[in-house]
């Protein structure tokens, strides 16, 4: 057994402050409707679970640095919620059931997460106080800041680790979570959350929702960590700067023209050509914008003086050796946006002025190109988009809201009405659609009546059809009234 130098305890609060960010994202999943709620249901675990680890790595694999221990149970927690976000609990009951029970399987999946790690420093490690050389057993002593107190401690790694005990994992998280926590679920969601707690990676028989929920999160989490040693760099510790942030430090510092050279021209007067001096302290962005194009195309032609057309000049000024992105990806330029509109022959030019940006004037007569609203030319979508199917907008409209696999269920009634693989009825009221058509998509008609009624998307529900209103039936198949 070998042993590390001594290491200090944390405290509870601070471990948790040192991913606020993490336990916000989790704030958000667990979508309380009061800061009081969270407090009591999600933050008081995270509360626990930070004085039952305090400064403790997980393992010797990853989370190995002080205080992993506490932020594989953070990560996990947050994975398991991301996961469980995009699954259905409780399918086999009925939909009143499931509205009242499935936050407490969500509530369920983050419990089974966070206690999931309980015993694994105990497992790797024997953690021996300084003061009287005593080992911590979770089992006897409970949290190891609570045993610890301020007394530093020493981590020595075990030759061989003790075997995975899911039951002790389970006593252990009794032992967390409390009985006032643990009082409010139903018994099935309990069946299931202790199911999960520590779950074992290669199940042998049928696993529910939640064991698969937890197992892959702690995957995902090793999997990460895991990527960050062979990376050869630590986890992030500092805080991420803002978008804003990042985009005024990245701001492009460009190059007024401050300074001109004079360059003759064959039977023309002379042309001023603008030339770089220095940076500037700060660029309005349509200064910018009129700066990066390229020198072929700010070239001015001559005043309107001699009736005889004036040859392109080519300016003096060598090009900066950083490339534009229309360089670089080899785009010609449009020499109408940037430059000042030439005159027809025989015309007339304004000339550019300093509080002019390098954009063009808008009573200037000169050729002006009309330009293209990107929002008048239609999407390729849109061009190559069967007759009669909605427009995607307005499927969004209708659907809002709307989970994938109610979308997936009216994508797919619409192309097999449309090949006529299924038969759908209008009738007076709206679309009439049989539950035996329903189930034949993997969507019981008591999960879409729900969406439906949700939305005010139903007209009736009998025996062994449901009428759509006419907004979602339009969505399948349009309207064909007499």
């Amino acid at each position: 057994m070998t042993t590390a130098a001594l290491h200090k305890p944390l405290a509870a609060s601070a471990l948790v402050e040192q991913h606020r960010r993490r336990v916000d994202l989790i704030e958000q999943c667990a979508n309380e409707a009061r800061r009081t709620e969270f407090d009591r249901k999600w933050l008081s675990v995270l509360l626990r679970c930070a004085d039952w680890f305090s400064s403790l790595p997980l393992n010797a694999e990853f989370y190995r640095e002080p205080g992993g221990a506490f932020r594989f149970t953070v990560e996990t927690a947050f994975y398991a919620m991301r996961l469980a976000g995009g699954q259905k609990f409780g399918t086999n009951l009925t939909s009143e059931k499931r509205r009242r029970i499935e936050p407490q399987y969500n509530y369920a999946v983050f419990l089974a997460a966070v206690c999931s790690g309980l015993d694994e420093p105990h497992r790797h490690f024997v953690v021996t106080r300084e003061r009287d050389m005593a080992e911590w057993n979770p089992s006897a002593h409970g949290a190891a800041a609570s045993w610890l107190g301020e007394a530093p401690y020493r981590v020595g790694l075990r030759q061989t680790p003790l075997p995975v005990e899911r039951m002790r994992t389970g006593m252990l998280a009794q032992m967390l979570i409390g009985p006032e926590l643990l009082g409010g679920l139903d018994a099935e969601v309990l069946s299931e959350l202790f199911g999960a707690i520590n779950p074992s990676m290669r199940p042998l028989d049928a696993e529910s929702l939640t064991h698969k929920v937890v197992r892959q999160a702690i995957v995902t989490a090793g999997d990460f960590d895991r990527k960050a040693q062979r990376a050869v760099f630590e986890p992030v510790q500092f805080a991420v700067p803002s978008a804003l942030d990042v985009a005024a430090v990245l701001q492009p510092v460009v190059t007024p023209a401050g300074a001109t050279a004079t360059q003759p021209t064959s039977g023309g007067p002379p042309v001023h050509v603008a030339q770089a001096t220095r940076p500037a302290e700060s660029t309005p962005p349509a200064a910018a914008a009129a700066q990066s194009v390229p020198p072929q195309a700010a070239a001015e032609p001559a005043l309107a003086g001699s009736g005889t057309p004036q040859t392109p000049v080519v300016p003096s000024v060598t090009a900066r050796a950083s490339k534009s992105l229309m360089d670089v990806i080899e785009i010609e330029p449009d020499t109408t946006q940037g430059v000042a509109p030439v005159a027809a022959q025989g015309g007339s030019v304004r000339e550019k002025s300093a509080d002019q940006l390098g954009l063009p004037f808008a009573g200037d007569d000169a050729r002006v190109s009309t330009a293209v609203n990107p929002a008048d030319v239609p999407s390729t979508s849109a061009q190559h988009r069967p007759v009669g199917s909605p427009d995607p907008q307005t499927f969004e409209e209708v659907l809002n809201g709307a989970p994938n696999i109610i979308r997936e269920l009216f994508r797919a009634l619409r192309e097999d009405v449309a090949g006529g693989k299924a038969k759908v009825v209008w009738s007076e009221k709206g679309l009439v659609v049989t539950k035996r058509l329903i189930g034949n998509y993997g969507v019981t008609s008591d999960a879409l009546v729900e969406h439906l009624r949700k939305r005010n998307l139903l007209l009736t529900n009998a025996n062994g059809e449901i009428t759509l209103a006419p907004r979602a039936g339009e969505l399948i198949v349009a309207r064909s009234m007499p």
